[in-house]
């Protein structure tokens, strides 16, 4: 629903490097040597060992090719992530997007908040209206319809995600929050806004866009999402360097 403006941006988010632990919820990533013997790699720590079948130890230094032809690269007992180990670990830790194509359900929850922060807005009661008018739909349609069948409120629940009127919960994107990129948005832009117009800053201003998009579908909105993840990694990126305020008020200089 936020497209990204220019392929530069598009490039140095993808360039982000994948470095950050995960949550301690993701099991570990589990391998098979050539020459026998199994792998194992902890996703916090990322330290690796061997089971020959005799027990466990730790495995030694340098690459080690594994049965389906890939390798393993391990340093004083810790193992560089492969991309293999990465999409193991995070399918085991994300979030449900169980509101996906549950659009009124998502715009209660733009307009209200997670935690119900705006209850009396009118866009919060607008788009309770229309959550109740869908569901009196849902409930006249065939049961192999489904669960939550689509309808023409869903529909119209859905353009207005994207529509101004629909205003989103400030507590959505709240300093004191599950956010990961408004901590991002807040060190790059400056508390006052100072770097506003840096590119940092509408790059980071398009994660956190896309972070609530995300959390909007998730079953748990406070779970790390995707660009959430990206957030974190990018605050130790040279690209997303902390505004400094007097440079960007500096008489005569332009903004970045």
């Amino acid at each position: 629903m936020y497209p990204l403006s220019s392929p530069a941006l598009l490039l140095s988010i993808a360039l982000l490097p994948l470095l950050t632990p995960l949550p301690a919820l993701a099991e570990s990533w589990h391998g098979e040597l050539q020459g026998g013997g199994a792998i194992t790699v902890d996703p916090e720590t990322h330290r690796a060992v061997i089971d020959h079948g005799a027990g466990q130890r730790p495995l030694w230094d340098g690459v080690h090719r594994l049965d389906d032809g890939s390798t393993v690269i391990t340093h004083d007992g810790i193992a560089i992530p492969t991309e293999q180990m990465y999409q193991a670990w995070s399918e085991a830790t994300r979030p449900q997007p169980i509101f996906e194509t549950r659009y009124c359900h998502q715009l209660v929850r733009k307009t209200c908040g997670f935690d119900n922060a705006c209850n009396n807005a009118a866009a919060c009661m607008r788009a309770r209206s229309m959550l109740a008018d869908e569901g009196r739909e849902q409930r006249d349609q065939p049961l192999a319809a489904g669960s939550y069948p689509q309808t023409a409120t869903s529909d119209l629940c859905r353009k207005a995600l994207d529509d101004p009127a629909y205003t989103a919960c400030e507590s959505l994107e709240a300093q004191i929050g599950d956010s990961r990129c408004r901590v991002l948005v807040d060190k790059v832009c400056g508390a006052g806004g100072e770097c506003g117009q840096a590119q940092p800053c509408n790059a980071a201003h398009q994660l956190l866009r896309m972070e609530t998009e995300e959390r909007l579908a998730n079953d748990d909105p406070g779970a790390i999402t995707d660009t959430g993840r990206q957030c974190v990694e990018a605050m130790g990126n040279a690209f997303f360097a902390a505004c400094d305020a007097a440079t960007a008020k500096a008489p005569g200089k332009p903004t970045r």
